[in-house]
């Protein structure tokens, strides 16, 4: 089976300074975080011809065309998909480079989420989560773990796996993060 990871490889990251109140756009952040995510790759702003920004209704990839004077934006998309929204977004920008569409896609997420309206209450907004109310409240499901829930189930009586195992991938998880001199949470699971 051929997979997408060997095909292609996340070659750059790139952060900011993790504050409440930045005073800083949107936009700002993700640009001065893009910025440096494109060094880190070696690259320079006009390599990237493919951009997949986070689907926010804030900031859409014609800012970074503009903004980094990109003269061939062969590849845009938007994944509004809540928590998946970076995943997807990944499986997106693989699949541009595999097809031949892309060569480099740059994937910016970043919020205010102290400084300006929280992320909740713009998700209510979005078109997708406007049929909550009618189909999933009912059953009991508000968030997004009660969503999961019956996924991870499903998974567990295909597969086997257990509740230890779905455990391990948190604890995992944050045992990398702590490797980020910028994590916010400090302490391991």
């Amino acid at each position: 089976m051929n997979t997408l990871s060997e095909k292609c490889a996340v070659t750059g990251i790139g952060e900011t300074a993790y504050v409440r109140g930045s005073g800083k756009s949107v936009t700002a952040l993700q640009m001065e975080a893009s910025l440096t995510a494109i060094a880190d790759a070696g690259l320079s702003p006009r390599d990237i011809d493919g951009i997949i920004p986070y689907a926010n209704n804030e900031v859409v990839a014609e800012d970074f065309a503009t903004n980094f004077g990109l003269e061939d934006l062969r590849f845009s998309a938007t994944t509004p998909l809540g928590g998946a929204s970076s995943v997807a977004a990944l499986q997106a920008a693989a699949m541009a480079i595999i097809t031949g569409v892309a060569n480099h896609v740059l994937i910016p997420l970043g919020r205010n989420g102290y400084s300006q309206t929280r992320v909740g209450m713009r998700m209510q907004q979005l078109p997708q989560f406007r049929l909550v109310g009618e189909y999933e409240m009912p059953s009991g499901a508000v968030a997004p773990a009660q969503f999961y829930a019956p996924m991870a189930r499903r998974h567990m009586e295909l597969y086997g796996t257990t509740s230890q195992q779905f455990g391990r991938i948190a604890v995992n998880t944050r045992e990398m993060a702590l490797k980020n001199s910028n994590a916010i949470m400090k302490k391991p699971l």
